[in-house]
């Protein structure tokens, strides 16, 4: 028995037709009945009955079963050749959020240089849950993106790079700027300016909104931290920031970031993201120690007022599911042992 017959399988279940599945393949319907009698004789049970009145194939428990890790191993095995294809091209697929790119990828790109690797490593930029998916689709091999911690599949390896943390951003003159003990739930009474669905600002700005169960004013949205400063420093509305999204640029006189604690700010982390079950050797492990030793060094340097801290811990990196796994090389071993 060989991956073609999960293969088979797979396509027959999804098409109902061992004759589309034949065409599909190329090949003749003996050799689908075939793969399928074979998988059936491997485990000694019956994978399916074809119902009278509708000729549908119903699947039975253990073909259900196999179905869902045909589905996975399939899916990891493309990876796998695709992985390994880089591998032997020397090239690694490399996703970076905008946000992070624009402050951090400076920082990588000199040790990328140094090591001779620029040529090897192809770089895009993109939203955080596209990123997610290009990842877990293995059509890249890492990104760096801000996410919320609670989002993230088990099917990543993550690595918590260092955390967000969230202010308002006020004009010195707004009375919020002047408050003894300023809250979310007070802002909300003044419109705010957004960077938009790009960044996650958005995201945890609706998130803590929703908590207080008040509707927000937003008057403007831009992917542009600099546009919002810019109307903020106006003082025609309050910024929701990020100590990411708001470097050090020597140009924020006249502005203060309130920090709140009326409502529980979610975890989010700068995460270093790769699939799972993808050995980090070669190219991926040199690019991965650079990002892991850079990204850390170059903290941001703030340069607005801070009317108090609070201090923020890293949340525990999110592992995949050990029964799924273990699962995973028995089916395995099963299969080509």
């Amino acid at each position: 028995m060989n991956i073609k017959d999960l293969y088979y399988f797979q396509r027959l279940i999804s098409t109902q037709s061992y004759t589309q599945t034949a065409a599909d393949f190329h090949v003749s319907q003996p050799t689908i009945s075939q793969a399928i009698k074979r998988l059936e004789r491997h485990f000694q049970v019956t994978l399916f009955f074809r119902q009278a009145k509708t000729k549908a194939l119903v699947l039975t428990p253990s073909g259900q079963q196999l179905l869902l890790a045909a589905n996975d191993i399939i899916n990891n095995w493309q990876h796998v050749n695709e992985s390994i294809s880089h591998l032997r091209q020397h090239t690694l697929r490399f996703g970076i959020e905008p946000s992070v790119s624009e402050h951090y990828l400076p920082a990588l790109t000199k040790p990328i240089i140094e090591q001779d690797l620029l040529s090897s490593v192809h770089t895009v930029e993109m939203g955080a849950n596209q990123l997610v998916k290009q990842v877990l689709a293995g059509q890249l091999d890492l990104a760096i993106s801000g996410n919320l911690d609670q989002t993230l599949d088990e099917r990543l390896a993550v690595t918590p790079l260092r955390p967000f943390k969230f202010r308002i951003l006020a004009n010195v003159a707004h009375p919020l700027a002047k408050a003894e003990h300023p809250t979310f739930a007070e802002a909300l009474k003044s419109p705010f300016v957004l960077l938009n669905a790009t960044y996650l600002n958005k995201l945890v700005f609706r998130q803590l909104a929703e908590q207080l169960s008040i509707e927000p004013q937003v008057l403007f949205e831009s992917d542009s931290s600099t546009l919002i400063k810019g109307l903020v420093k106006e003082n025609l509305a309050l910024g929701f920031i990020s100590d990411i999204t708001t470097p050090n640029d020597g140009e924020d006189d006249g502005l203060v970031e309130i920090p709140f604690d009326d409502v529980q700010v979610p975890s989010v982390h700068i995460n270093l993201i790769r699939r799972a079950h993808q050995f980090p050797i070669g190219l991926v492990k040199q690019v991965i120690d650079i990002i892991e030793k850079h990204l850390r060094l170059t903290m941001p340097n703030k340069n607005l007022n801070h009317k108090l801290d609070h201090n923020h811990t890293c949340a525990p990196i999110k592992i995949p599911n050990l029964s799924r796994m273990i699962g995973w090389a028995f089916l395995l071993g099963r299969i080509f042992g």
